[in-house]
């Protein structure tokens, strides 16, 4: 880092967030201490773990004697992801806060990065995200991500409806943002879609087009998230959960733009919260066919409604067959080489 950089010294608070991940959080944590940055404050939130996680983070805290501040927090309760995540202003000391993930390895260089880029903004930007390198759950290296906003191109009303913007373990950002429009209030939101969307509509949204973190995802055919489950009643659950998410992103979003006064966008997405809510309804079967389609007719998603439904009966009719293709496909995988 150059002596202009050195000079401006940003306050940063390196954010590890973590939730049972005894398995990973070690290489975790050795990612947040192994940071070139100063000076630089490590806050370790423990989300109330009920594995081996806080003991670790005990353990080497202790044995830390490296430059940087180091901060340990256990909440008394589980708060949740949204919950958690809400605390990061209160707990965190620094201007500018990069966010850890406890199963995800920052490369030490990450912090330096991001402050350069938070500073070549003139301290303007509000969120800072990058690409990853993907590693398997024994972490090996697999490849590159690149956030979707990036290889999509989105404008900024495709992001407004997106369900898919940034990568969200390598986001950093500064507390001017919860400032500007409070804590998130839907606790079925992930946090990226809102941060990312937010930081997009006020201009403050930074990308640094170099990998900064090993990013853990499970690789191979068996990472493919249809199969991730032991009946189709449990995918369909899934379907549900991620159709409940978007409604939450999407109320989450135009509560910000009613916050800012921006209402131009809101017609878009009172439209897609309409579209997403009959899909839910169509999904959760709690509604008989006539009714739903009364309703579908009178708010113009008559199209929308009749794709809900064949989606829905196309996938309960298939999903043994695939599962069956997909167990087949697995135990040639794992079978024995002949001779």
């Amino acid at each position: 880092m150059d002596s202009a950089v050195i000079d401006d010294r940003v306050q940063v608070t390196f954010f590890l967030i973590t939730y049972n991940q005894e398995k990973y959080v070690r290489e975790a944590i050795e990612g947040a201490f192994s940071q070139t940055y100063s000076p630089l404050e490590i806050v370790i939130s423990d989300d109330c773990s009920t594995d081996g996680t806080f003991r670790i983070i005990e353990e080497m805290s202790a044995k830390y004697d490296g430059p940087h501040k180091v901060v340990v927090n256990r909440n008394s309760e589980n708060l949740g992801l949204i919950g958690h995540i809400n605390r990061i202003n209160s707990l965190s000391s620094g201007e500018l806060i990069v966010y850890a993930a406890g199963d995800d390895i920052s490369l030490p260089y990450r912090t330096e990065k991001v402050v350069e880029r938070y500073l070549a903004s003139g301290r303007k930007a509000s969120l800072i995200h990058s690409p990853v390198f993907l590693i398997d759950i024994a972490g090996n290296r697999s490849g590159m991500r690149l956030p979707p906003m990036v290889s999509r191109g989105l404008s900024l009303e495709e992001m407004a409806v997106s369900s898919a913007l940034i990568i969200g373990a390598t986001s950093a950002f500064t507390k001017r943002i919860e400032e500007r429009f409070g804590p998130i209030r839907y606790d079925k939101c992930i946090e990226d879609l809102v941060m990312g969307f937010r930081s997009a509509l006020t201009g403050g949204l930074e990308y640094i087009p170099e990998p900064l973190i090993l990013y853990r995802h499970e690789s191979g055919i068996t990472a493919r998230s249809d199969f991730r489950f032991q009946s189709c009643d449990d995918s369909v659950r899934r379907e549900i959960r991620n159709q409940e998410i978007y409604l939450a992103v999407l109320s989450q979003r135009m509560d910000d733009l009613v916050r800012l006064g921006e209402t131009g966008l809101l017609p878009l997405l009172q439209s897609r919260r309409r579209a997403a809510l009959l899909r839910r309804k169509v999904w959760t079967r709690h509604y008989r066919f006539f009714r739903l389609a009364s309703y579908a007719a009178r708010r113009g998603l008559l199209v929308h409604f009749f794709k809900s439904v064949l989606r829905e009966k196309k996938w309960r009719l298939f999903f043994p067959l695939k599962k069956l293709m997909h167990t087949r496909s697995v135990g040639q995988l794992i079978s024995p080489t002949p001779g």
